[in-house]
């Protein structure tokens, strides 16, 4: 029978079963239209475990089946099975999702705002990279200020870059080097080499994921092994000057012991947007899942990047300007320029992560997870004193910023019949190091600063009335310790100073959900608080100004944490046989205790700071609605659309003097669009559209010395995909044709001042196997 999933359902499961003396389930195993040849699937009960193989009809039988429950498991999808009396029913088969509470859980038992973006979506629309991937996503705005390789940032639900956290297999990933000591130095360097899917939880997640987890998480997840030879090769070529190769090849025994898949990409623009935005990254994604007892997994896991990039001078504004306290209509040329050619200024950086997890079933009811991330970043920016604007004075000026996470987590799962219970502890420590450089070596300086946290937690997740009603709370408690830093010998700032370790943090978060299976309705609220821990950099910044031929300090080794409260409810409907699903939310965030800069600081002790530095401050509010629509008609069609409004106010102006309390870089409205259309088994088309209203956006002034709020023209842009398989050798090699029309209707818009590029092409050949 023809079995259609619930709530976000993705996979279509057709199934014969039928049991004989309770002792035969079997079926056939169908996920998005395919068949399921060759792979494990698992029947999971409190009490055993039972395992088989699909044939290459993605048929598959149990043998020996007692009467009970159970979970019928491939991959990241999970339907309910009973056996009783020699009679078997199932439920749909449905996918789960780990990032709302950092544990397994079928979507349709999740009560918080959780959007996911699989890979099959991810190679329908040819993404690159996960900057890319994002831009669809309801609440969260998008900019990458130059094109491919330039800084990329994320706001979600109005709020800033830095109050995203970013996770690989659901470990947080963050750049302790950075301003705010988040991922954004690194978001445009993530390529979708080897990922199977990412996850998006749209509110808070400290209580879960600690800093830097305010407004949203995203958790990129890397492809699990499968058994038999398989991966692909691509090439791709075009406008730009584009060029780019990736590949994976996996591997895996037939009972699921053992398995490896590893991937590569090489990307070039050798032209970039005014033909000499040279960039390239090259990314190598690595995984091994081993499996040696029934009761035991291992899995490792590698990430490493390496990029180039060369940069190009800021925005500049023109001509006479109006009062601070006027907004100006941006015009290219007229009274802003774009960022201009920089010929002397690059950017290197390098990535490193390596993991282990291990998985321990102690009993039935009781799981044991630990995990280790061993995390090292760096970055080196070179700028010499070609270019407009305000450039080094002396020759050539290198900073280098040097990072390091060692992130351990360990945590029991406690299931029972309607609760599941989680708790356990994490260690971090972080390494910061900055070292300046100049030509003539009187400005040299260097920073390092090593802190450490230890952290309990805990989660209780209760389910009632077969499990229509859903509570969900958690409790997390952080305590940071704080080395003695070093600073070069002639350049201490901040010696004098008795210096103190930032104060516990505490994070709660709850929510609960109601599903009303008669009208496929679901209700669910969700509040929690977050908070940021101030970055080293913020804490312990300085430079060397060649301006004043001086050592300068910016940070406050005193700053406290950032602290928010979050508050998100909504409503999700099913309609027409769960082919359509539509969603309404309504999201309220109140930054509470913030961190703001100002060009003039006062001093820290004895340490002055004349080209101003941070600060805490209060923050603002932002609220709004998401609306979303998700309709699967078939197969073969496919259509999902969202549109949120966001209001984002700031308690004080982001521009001091000019009386604008809007939060800057933040469009009110924006609407997405992705439609799939597959044409047999061989053709798909993909049209996805990103539409913002204008927004208000600073740039500095290098006259002046002081900035001007303009608005800009929010984005028209909109991108069509085709890509055609050819099944050869019995359907186990499909031979690849895929290209891709970007910015289909040549709108020109800018980002925060930031040319972006008009419409291109580019087309590519692969095969699969």
């Amino acid at each position: 029978m023809k079995l259609f999933g619930s709530l976000f359902l993705l996979c279509f499961l057709t199934v014969g079963i039928f049991a004989q003396d309770g002792s035969k389930v079997s079926g056939k195993l169908d996920v998005d239209g395919r068949i399921v040849r060759s792979q494990q699937i698992r029947l999971v009960s409190a009490e055993q475990e039972y395992k088989t193989t699909t044939d290459e009809s993605g048929n598959y039988t149990f043998e020996g089946v007692s009467d009970g429950n159970y979970l019928l498991v491939y991959g990241d999808k999970r339907a309910s099975l009973t056996v009783k009396n020699g009679e078997v029913t199932i439920s749909p088969l449905a996918e789960v999702v780990v990032v709302a509470t950092g544990t397994t859980l079928p979507v349709s038992e999740v009560s918080k705002t959780v959007s996911v973006i699989h890979s099959r979506e991810l190679r329908d629309r040819n993404e690159i990279s996960l900057a890319d991937a994002l831009k669809t996503v309801p609440g969260f705005q998008v900019q990458q200020l130059g094109g491919f390789g330039r800084t990329a940032t994320i706001k979600s639900r109005g709020l800033r870059n830095q109050d995203t956290a970013i996770l690989i297999d659901g470990i947080r990933f963050r750049d302790p080097s950075a301003i705010t000591g988040d991922a954004s130095p690194f978001l445009s360097d993530f390529g979708l080499t080897n990922v199977d899917r990412v996850e998006v939880l749209r509110g808070s997640g400290s209580s879960i994921y600690g800093t830097n987890a305010i407004g949203g998480v995203v958790d990129f997840q890397t492809a699990t092994p499968k058994s038999g030879l398989n991966g692909f090769l691509h090439s791709e070529y075009g406008g730009l000057g584009l060029k780019r190769v990736s590949g994976n090849i996996g591997d895996g025994t037939s009972n699921g012991k053992f398995g490896f898949l590893m991937g590569v990409s090489r990307t070039v623009f050798n032209e970039g947007i005014d033909g000499e935005d040279d960039a390239h990254n090259t990314n190598f994604q690595g995984r091994i899942d081993y499996n040696p007892f029934s009761k035991t997994s291992i899995s490792g896991r590698l990430f490493m990047s390496d990029a180039f990039v060369r940069l190009n001078s800021s925005p500049d504004t023109l001509g006479i300007l109006p009062g601070i306290t006027q907004n100006i209509e941006a015009k290219n040329g007229v009274n802003f320029s774009s960022d201009a050619n920089d010929p002397d200024n690059y950017q290197y950086s390098k990535f490193f992560s390596g993991q282990i997890a291990l998985t321990q079933i102690l009993r039935p009811n009781l799981v044991f997870r630990a995990s280790y991330q061993g995390l090292k970043t760096s970055r080196e920016n070179e700028n010499g004193g070609l270019g407009s604007g305000f450039q080094p004075f002396g020759g050539t000026e290198t900073s280098v910023f040097d990072g390091q996470i060692h992130t351990l987590s360990s945590k029991f799962d406690w299931t029972t019949s309607n609760n599941l219970l989680t708790f356990g502890y994490e260690f971090e420590q972080e390494k910061y190091g900055n070292e300046g450089i100049t030509q003539s070596a009187t400005g040299n300086f260097f920073t390092n600063v090593n802190q450490s946290s230890n952290t309990f937690f805990v989660q209780d997740l209760l389910g009632f009335f077969e499990d229509r009603l859903q509570f969900a709370g958690g409790f997390r408690v952080q305590f940071f310790a704080l080395d003695s830093p070093r600073f070069s010998v002639d350049n201490a700032p901040y010696n004098n100073l008795s210096l103190e370790s930032p104060p516990t943090s505490y994070t709660f978060d709850g929510s609960a959900s109601y599903y009303f299976r008669s009208s496929g309705t679901k209700i669910r609220v969700h509040a929690g608080n977050g908070y940021r821990v101030p970055s080293l950099y913020e804490r312990f910044g300085t430079f060397y100004s060649s301006f004043s031929q001086d050592f300068t300090a910016i940070g406050d080794p005193k700053l406290q944490p950032e602290k928010s409260m979050a508050f998100d409810g909504g409503i999700d409907q099913s309609i027409a046989n769960n082919k359509v699903t539509l969603s309404a939310t309504y999201f309220y965030t109140k930054l509470i205790d913030t961190i703001g800069y100002a060009n003039s600081a006062p001093a820290v002790g004895s340490t002055t700071r004349p080209f101003g530095g941070y600060f805490n401050t209060k923050g603002g509010i932002a609220r709004g609605a998401e609306f979303s629509g998700d309709a699967k008609f078939s197969n073969a069609t496919s259509i999902f659309a969202s549109y949120t409004y966001t209001n984002s106010d700031q308690r004080s102006s982001q521009v001091a003097g000019s009386g604008i309390l809007r939060t800057l870089g933040i469009a009110d409205h924006q609407f997405t669009l992705v439609a799939t259309q597959r044409i047999g088994e061989r053709l798909s088309l993909n049209f996805d559209l990103l539409v913002t209203s204008s927004y208000l956006a600073p740039i500095f002034s290098n006259s002046i010395f002081s900035s001007r709020i303009y608005r800009f023209d929010g984005h028209r842009k909109g991108d069509l995909t085709a890509r055609y398989e050819h099944p050869a050798f019995d359907e186990k090699v499909r031979f690849v044709v895929f290209g891709t029309l970007e910015n289909i209707f040549d709108n020109e818009y800018f980002e925060n001042g930031f040319r972006t590029a008009g419409r291109k092409g580019r087309i590519g050949l692969g095969v699969r196997f």
